[in-house]
């Protein structure tokens, strides 16, 4: 408990006495920063549709196989995780975007 608050305290003080130039706009770290999550942001937009496609497609082929109601309902359940699954990550993908539209990262998608 006490190795937590030291660090928390140690990354408040460290927090509070950040020099204003890591901030500039003409900063490397700022430029490189907001790249960086751009391009990350594009592809887990990309990847994460593409890959509940690929999983809802493997367990209805998987499916398809078997001819157990308990199975069927089984993998039924799981399509609906992984679309859930698909659906929230999506969404907060765009939530992080939109935070960060508003300290000027924009992404061309």
């Amino acid at each position: 408990m006490k190795k937590v608050v030291s660090a928390i305290v140690l990354f408040v003080s460290q927090l509070m006495t950040a020099s204003t130039l890591y901030a500039a706009k003409d900063n490397i770290l700022v430029s490189g920063t907001k790249s960086l999550l751009n391009d990350a942001l594009f592809w887990v937009l990309i990847l994460i549709p593409v890959g509940a496609a690929v999983a809802i497609a493997w367990q209805n082929f998987l499916k398809k196989g078997t001819d157990e109601p308990a199975e069927i309902a089984a993998k039924d359940k799981l399509i609906k995780k992984y679309m859930w699954a698909a659906v929230i990550g999506e969404c907060s993908a765009a939530i992080v975007k939109l935070v960060l539209s508003y300290y000027g990262v924009t992404a061309d998608i």
